[in-house]
């Protein structure tokens, strides 16, 4: 998100001579426009400026999200979900799209270009969604919060906690679906407080140190390595499923009822109008609490994309528990269904 600058009045009082106050002006000047140049080049000190931090930081990492924070995903309105989901397909919000620090739209065949139909894999008579990814990801990162939205349409999280891809990866601002472990040299963590009448959630991270980069099991099939650590005979089986496919091209690897994505459904860093940078894009500079509140009032492009992201999500999952959910009853998600071939 673009940086805003804020600026100041300054008082000064009168000198014994004109002459000395046209100094003190051109001085004052002067440092107005160094700081100024400072605050736009270096991000370090845009943080000493404005009082927070902007990347490079591991601000409350790990802490639950408060009751009212939570909220804004377990309880958001249908029509949210339907508003974005007419607009995306309609091409009247873009979706975003990084490469080589370039951000640029797609259209909603692009966007779904990456599936697999498999057979669902059902547990305790409901359809599942299985996620695996990493804490370092950056990609991970900012799925996690369509992710989330779209679970919420099926059932609610009893918490959720604030988190960051590394340092080394763009230090994002996300959501863990756990207390995850960010400082041990390798590790997995397992599960989440998802419940819901209609699907199961098996989630998956694979924990490293946050102030590194980007990393995941070094193994021939990284798969493998959640396979052997599950922690019961469910997740056992989610994950002998994800690795029985052979389709892992990178994370997040994630299964929505009966649809294999191979990748993100959208990749939403920021506005397009801002300036990024492919190490540090636009949502880096946002905090949790900014994130979550212009999604609770759908007040951006930013909202916008991130629910028309979940909208995919919602659209995939829907056909695999015979469009139980009321939100797969939505006129949005029964066109998407159909432009996807699922409906």
């Amino acid at each position: 998100m673009a940086i805003k600058r804020r600026s100041r009045r300054r008082s000064s009082g009168r000198s014994g001579s004109n002459t000395s106050y046209l100094k003190l002006s051109n001085l004052a000047l002067l440092a107005t426009v160094i700081v100024l140049a400072a605050y736009i080049l270096y991000p370090g000190i845009r943080s000493a400026v404005t009082g927070r931090p902007l990347g490079n930081t591991t601000a409350g990492i790990d802490t639950q999200l408060t009751p009212a924070q939570l909220a804004a995903i377990n309880s958001a309105p249908n029509s949210y979900f339907e508003r974005a989901g007419e607009s995306l397909l309609n091409l009247t919000i873009p979706g975003i799209q990084e490469s080589n620090g370039i951000y640029y739209g797609q259209d909603f065949e692009t966007w779904i270009s990456n599936r697999t139909i498999l057979t669902p894999l059902i547990y305790n008579g409901k359809p599942s969604v299985i996620y695996i990814g990493a804490i370092s990801c950056i990609y991970c990162a900012e799925n996690r919060w369509a992710m989330a939205l779209a679970l919420s349409r099926f059932g609610r999280f009893g918490a959720l906690y604030n988190g960051y891809s590394s340092i080394g990866d763009g230090d994002v601002p996300t959501l863990y679906w756990s207390a995850d472990n960010y400082t041990t040299s390798g590790g997995a963590t397992f599960g989440n407080s998802y419940t819901s009448n209609y699907v199961n959630f098996f989630s998956a991270e694979y924990d490293s140190p946050i102030k590194s980069g980007f990393q995941f099991p070094q193994q021939q099939n990284p798969i493998a390595y959640f396979v052997v650590r599950a922690p019961n005979q469910s997740y056992a089986t989610a994950m002998a499923l994800m690795n029985m496919t052979g389709a892992f091209q990178g994370t997040p690897f994630t299964f929505w009822g009966s649809v294999l994505n191979t990748g993100v459904d959208a990749v939403v860093f920021g506005i397009p109008n801002s300036t990024p940078s492919s190490t540090h894009p636009p949502l880096t500079y946002m905090s949790h609490a900014q994130i979550l509140g212009e999604l609770g009032a759908y007040n951006s492009t930013f909202a916008q994309e991130e629910y028309a992201a979940a909208d995919v999500y919602v659209a995939e999952l829907c056909p695999s528990l015979n469009n139980a959910a009321p939100a797969c009853r939505l006129p949005a998600i029964t066109a998407m269904e159909q432009r996807m071939g699922l409906g």
